[in-house]
Parts: C-alpha cells; sequence; structure tokens
C-alpha cells in the first residue's frame, strides 16, 4: 500500500510511531482486516512518555504538581495502565470508571472522584478506599458527611468552585457557598480539604485568576483552623493538532449540506498542553506570598488532562466498501463504520485534521476534479464522518483505507453505539520494539505492556 495526503487540506502534526505505522501501510491493512474496521490503535508508549514530559515541566515550575489522567477521554485499558505504572493518578467519575482504575494499576491516593453528581454507593466507595471526593454543592456535602460519620470520618474533600468567569455555570459552588461549608466541616471529621475548579475556555489568564481565588480561600480556610489538603485545576487544556490552522480558508473548501462545521476548537494553539498548563501555574504564582503559602503547608497542585494527555496516542483506521458517484463531481466514500465511531460530527462540529488514505497497490485510475465525502455504512442521513469533502488527487476506492490520526482523545469511543446491532470497534494496543511491531489487545494485561520495554 502506499500512502495520499489530500493537497488542500490542514496537515496535522503527527508522531514518529504514527508516520511509521503509515509508511508500513501493508501491517496497519492487516490489523484491519483481522480486528475489523473500524480499528482503533492506542500507543501505550506513546502515554508513558507524555506523562514524564507533563511531570517534568509542571515541576520546574512548581514541584508538587501531580497529574491525572481524565478517564473520560479515552476507555483504552492499555493507556490507562501505561500512565499508572508511570507514577500518574486518575480522574473518575463514576463507580465503572473507579473500578476501571483500580484494575489498571492505579492505587486509591493518586484517584479524585469528580463527577458533579454521586450515589450514595459511589461515595461510599470513596469514603472505604480513600479516594478524593469532590463536593459540587452544599447538598451534597451534607451527604457526604453524614456516610462518613457512620464511619469515623472521611479523608480528602475537594470544594468545587465556580468559575469567577462562568456565574451561570450548573457546577460548582460561588464564593458564598463555599464559605456556607465551613461550619459544616468544622464539626465533621475531614483530615484534609481542598478546592477545584473546571473552566471550559482556554484561556491562561481565565484559569490564573481561579487558581489565585482557590489559594485565597485556602488561605480562609486556615483561619478557621481546618487542614488545606491543595488546588485541583481540573482538566481542558488545548492540544495541537495542526501547525497553523485558517479557519477562513478551511470554511471555503466544499463541505456537506454546503455549510462548514470546524468548531470551535483550537486546532493550532499559541499555548497547548503542559507548556499551558504551566504558563497559567507561573501566572498564578507570580506574587511570592502566594507561593510561600502553598509551600509552608505543602499543598500540591493537581491537573487532571484528557485530551491534551493523550497527544499522539492513538489512530482510528477506516475500510472503504464502496464509493458512490452522487453527482455534480460529488462522490460518497461509504467507510466500514459510523460517525459513532469518530465523534466530532456528534459535538455539532467537523474533525478538522485531514486523514491519510492507504491506497491498495491494484486500484484503478483515480478521478479528477472530484470530492470526496466520508460517510458512515448506517442508514441515517445525518452519519457523516467528515463533513468536508477531500480533494484526494489519488482518488480513494473500494479496499483503500481511511485513516485519522490524533484521536485517542474524545473521538474513538466517546459516542460508541452498537446501531444496527454492529459490535463495538475493537481497539488494539500497538508496540514498536527492535524487531518491529507487536500487536495485543487493549483489554488484557500482557508481560510486554507491563515489564518489557526494550
Amino acid at each position: 500500500m502506499n500512502q495520499e495526503h489530500s493537497p488542500d487540506e490542514p496537515e496535522p502534526l503527527r508522531s514518529e510511531w504514527t508516520v511509521d505505522l503509515l509508511n508500513s501501510g501493508s501491517e496497519l491493512a492487516a490489523w484491519v482486516d483481522g480486528f475489523g474496521s473500524p480499528l482503533h490503535v492506542v500507543c501505550p508508549d506513546q502515554a508513558a512518555k507524555n506523562y514524564l514530559q507533563w511531570l517534568k515541566e509542571l515541576q520546574n515550575i512548581y514541584g508538587d504538581c501531580q497529574v491525572q489522567f481524565a478517564l473520560k477521554s479515552c476507555k483504552s485499558a492499555s493507556l490507562l495502565r501505561a500512565f499508572a505504572m508511570a507514577g500518574a493518578g486518575a480522574d473518575v467519575s463514576s463507580a465503572y470508571e473507579m473500578t476501571s482504575a483500580f484494575m489498571n494499576l492505579v492505587p486509591a491516593q493518586r484517584m479524585s472522584m469528580t463527577g458533579p453528581a454521586k450515589s450514595d454507593y459511589e461515595i461510599n466507595l470513596c469514603i472505604r478506599h480513600q479516594v478524593a471526593i469532590h463536593i459540587d454543592c452544599i447538598e451534597e456535602l451534607k451527604r457526604v458527611l453524614a456516610l462518613a460519620d457512620a464511619v469515623g470520618g472521611v479523608g480528602r474533600l475537594f470544594l468545587r468552585t465556580r468559575p469567577l468567569s462562568e456565574p451561570g455555570s450548573r457546577f460548582g459552588m460561588t464564593e458564598d457557598q463555599l464559605i456556607a461549608c465551613l461550619p459544616l466541616l468544622e464539626l465533621a471529621k475531614v483530615e484534609r480539604i481542598g478546592v477545584s475548579f473546571h473552566i471550559n475556555d482556554y484561556r491562561v489568564q481565565t484559569r490564573a485568576e481561579q487558581l489565585r481565588f482557590c489559594i485565597a480561600f485556602l488561605r480562609c480556610l486556615c483561619a478557621r483552623g481546618l487542614t488545606p489538603g491543595g488546588i485541583d485545576m481540573g482538566g481542558g487544556y488545548p492540544m495541537r493538532y495542526l501547525e497553523r490552522f485558517d479557519s477562513a480558508a478551511y470554511g471555503r473548501g466544499v463541505h456537506w449540506g454546503g455549510t462548514a462545521k470546524p468548531g470551535n476548537y483550537p486546532y493550532a494553539p499559541e499555548l497547548a498542553g503542559v507548556r499551558h498548563a504551566a504558563a497559567v501555574i507561573q501566572t498564578a504564582l507570580a506574587n511570592p506570598v502566594d507561593l510561600d503559602f502553598l509551600h509552608r503547608h505543602r499543598l500540591p497542585i493537581l491537573l487532571q488532562p484528557g485530551r491534551s494527555l493523550l497527544d499522539q496516542c492513538g489512530l482510528s483506521a477506516f475500510y472503504v466498501i464502496d464509493v458512490k458517484d452522487l453527482g455534480d463531481g460529488r462522490f460518497g466514500v461509504v467507510l466500514d463504520g459510523m460517525s459513532f465511531s469518530l465523534s466530532e460530527t456528534w459535538f455539532g462540529a467537523d474533525f478538522v485534521p485531514a486523514p491519510a488514505i492507504l491506497r491498495r497497490d491494484w486500484r484503478v485510475v483515480p478521478r479528477h476534479n472530484a470530492r470526496y465525502f466520508l460517510v458512515g455504512r448506517s442508514c441515517l442521513e445525518s452519519d457523516v464522518i467528515r463533513c468536508r469533502g477531500l480533494a484526494a488527487e489519488g482518488g480513494v476506492a473500494p479496499g483503500d483505507l481511511v485513516v485519522f490520526t490524533n484521536t485517542a482523545g474524545y473521538q474513538m469511543d466517546s459516542n460508541e453505539s452498537s446501531f444496527h446491532q454492529i459490535p463495538l470497534p475493537k481497539k488494539v494496543a500497538a508496540v514498536r520494539r527492535a524487531s518491529g511491531w507487536r500487536i495485543l489487545a487493549d483489554e488484557t494485561p500482557s508481560k510486554e505492556l507491563l515489564y518489557d520495554r526494550q
């Protein structure tokens, strides 16, 4: 097989392992033949590398930074194990995610239950396993303290603050509501009390202001004789998919339905990933008095990245079933898969980075001046996998592979569905060693993934 990129598409950034696998296209094609289409391929070695890079850069800014992987961003067991073995914690939002974290080697002391709506059962699990609990509102705090009192107290709580930049949010507590929690905590048996936040925009200054607010609130907490437990900055740090992105030029392309859906994700942000997170902390701690307060009380700063920690950790390969002539130079490329398996269109947007076309050597002569729309195999008109038409110079033909790269974060399994009773796509772990590529079941622990790093 050989590889082709569309000439007028935003060219995605790709890791060394991704490029190597695309260049050995016949190997990837064999995996799709064996495991089915679409096939999600993840790289545990890249996950471990990412985590260690995050930790190194953050601890250069503040020594006690801790990183917890947000499980909601990808359901891969092998990626979670790779993060855990490298030292990362886990951000979980349900008993099921907590179970997955335990099964994949995350210890309780490195775990946080952050979901805004927890059942009594989930709260009890956290209390008995000493998993940190994030408190979304005073009503939830009362439930947690009542359940904890029955077993002698609770270890770590984090009070979730409502973002100053999002006063209408339904999540978190205002300053007055936070202060109203303090009398309850003074009467309870809580070892450490921290504060947390999650912000939906990508501005460094917004997060830095919220971090300073949290430090000020911890001072108030200390003044009441309570023991502070640190600050959790949540996730949502932007990831760089492209070296550069011109949204206006992208919008001038040919789109399904005639309307561009580029979305509002910053595909080429100036600051991305750990550099963005580090800039937030550095900006917030510019005041040496605040820095001294954190050091004096030995307070950790926790971060819970998902998508950005998964940068370059996976790809999704779709087999081309057929190419339908839709008229007017438009062709529908029917992929063996559905838009459930590449989630961006379900968010009302489009996945901007261009896919690679892995072509069979025996293909027919390509069509010229054609636009190819990638659609799913279901009976739904809305099952469009990518709305922007491709202008592939070599065309697209049945038997080709369409490969989307950098899909581990929120793309490959956020909206899984066995629609038409078609089984969910397989997910496999790829490891590259001196002897070549190894392919392993994602969900099954193996010696290769647990011990062998040669």
